[in-house]
């Protein structure tokens, strides 16, 4: 009895939230491509936890335009080894949700703990060097589902992968693995997160 109940708020949720997007665009907060999207992916939800990602997805969308912006500055384009042609690129930020909804985008720039990437049904590369992080540990949380993430870093970062896979893969290169040793002092970058049905794999920064 009680799951017709929840498969009708869900819906309702779902229509609030296409609604909050299609006002969010009328007032030219997010590009029209960008829209299309979104409420291509919202139609296809059927669980509340995509839903409670993409609500937050939508907050940001929505968001005052006289607030603290929440995303960080746009970071300048490197260049890039890898064949794939990635569509954006921007920068991360302590506390800052970045997100790939049914796109490729590609990351850099400083890291702070807090750092959250949602990539749904997209790609995501982040690249990072010993200078984007602090001399503590750095905590990054990644959500992964239906997607590829990929994290390329400078030689003499130490990783700490814990990552859960449902489903899915996480895994770090065996030389990204060893080439930190066991030497005192290098940047540590902690994961963490979930990875459903999805590929997480951390590898060495092409130089």
């Amino acid at each position: 009895m009680k799951l017709p109940a929840l498969k009708e708020i869900v819906e309702e949720r779902k229509e609030k939230a296409i609604t909050d997007l299609s006002d969010g665009y009328a007032r030219n907060r997010l590009p029209l491509e960008e829209y299309e999207r979104l409420v291509e992916y919202i139609n296809k939800i059927e669980s509340e936890r995509e839903l409670v990602v993409v609500e937050r997805i939508v907050a940001e969308h929505c968001a005052d335009p006289g607030a603290e912006p929440s995303m960080a500055k746009p970071a300048p384009e490197e260049e890039d080894d890898d064949e794939e042609d990635y569509s954006r690129h921007q920068g991360y930020g302590s506390g800052i949700i970045n997100h790939s909804v049914l796109s490729a985008r590609v990351y850099s720039g400083p890291v702070q703990t807090g750092s959250q990437f949602i990539n749904i049904l997209g790609s995501s590369h982040i690249m990072i060097r010993k200078k984007d992080l602090s001399k503590r540990r750095t905590r990054l949380q990644v959500m992964n589902i239906l997607g590829e993430t990929s994290i390329s870093i400078e030689s003499g970062i130490r990783i700490i992968n814990k990552a859960i896979p449902v489903l899915g893969n996480s895994s770090i290169n065996q030389r990204a693995k060893k080439q930190a040793g066991s030497e005192e002092g290098i940047p540590e970058l902690e994961i963490s997160g979930v990875v459903i049905l999805g590929d997480l794999s951390v590898k060495l920064l092409k130089e």
